[in-house]
């Protein structure tokens, strides 16, 4: 009896399952979802857009963008102004600390007794007399941490601009750290 109770229960808690437990109840709710795929876009300058002929009034402009996490976020621009029809919407990103094409690499090099640090571009080299431990990243704030061997440990820190996807790898030297 025990046994037809524990099959049948089985067989109905079966029914009720979903195919795949990790995504939400309502089907309406998109779930960001990440890839692997290499998103390297070239860097948006200035793009325009040309209305018709019928458009008298601008309501809003709806931006949809891919988040560092591969997750994609809309937000949305309230204008509601009136428009000229014949002259062209101008979108332009201008970088105000510096034109990609006036940026030179920059370099800099910090170093004390235990440590060494060499940062160039998204690159920055650790170079140390003792191996690496262990790595890992804080979101608040956004930065780096990598453990060196010594007496004991002693931590090496890096503090980040923003939300980076960063590489560290054990060097020969000690490390080396890439964001994205």
């Amino acid at each position: 009896m025990n046994k037809t109770l524990l099959l049948s229960s089985l067989l109905i808690t079966t029914l009720f399952a979903r195919e795949n437990p990790f995504f939400s109840l309502s089907e309406g709710i998109a779930l960001p979802v990440s890839s692997e795929k290499n998103t390297n876009k070239p860097p948006l300058t200035s793009m325009t857009y040309n209305f018709p002929n019928n458009s008298r009034l601008l309501k809003e402009v709806s931006f949809t963008f891919q988040n560092v996490d591969g997750s994609f976020e809309t937000r949305k621009l309230e204008i509601d102004q009136s428009i000229d029809w014949r002259a062209p919407l101008v979108l332009s990103q201008s970088n105000i600390r510096s034109s990609p094409s006036t940026t030179k690499e920059k370099s800099s090099n910090v170093n004390n007794e235990l440590i060494q640090f060499i940062a160039s571009g998204n690159k920055t080299s650790l170079i140390a007399k003792e191996p690496m431990i262990r790595q890992f990243t804080l979101t608040d704030p956004d930065s780096v941490v990598v453990d060196f061997k010594h007496s004991g440990a002693f931590e090496s820190y890096i503090a980040l601009d923003g939300h980076h996807i960063c590489n560290v790898s054990k060097t020969d030297q000690g490390a080396s750290v890439i964001c994205k």
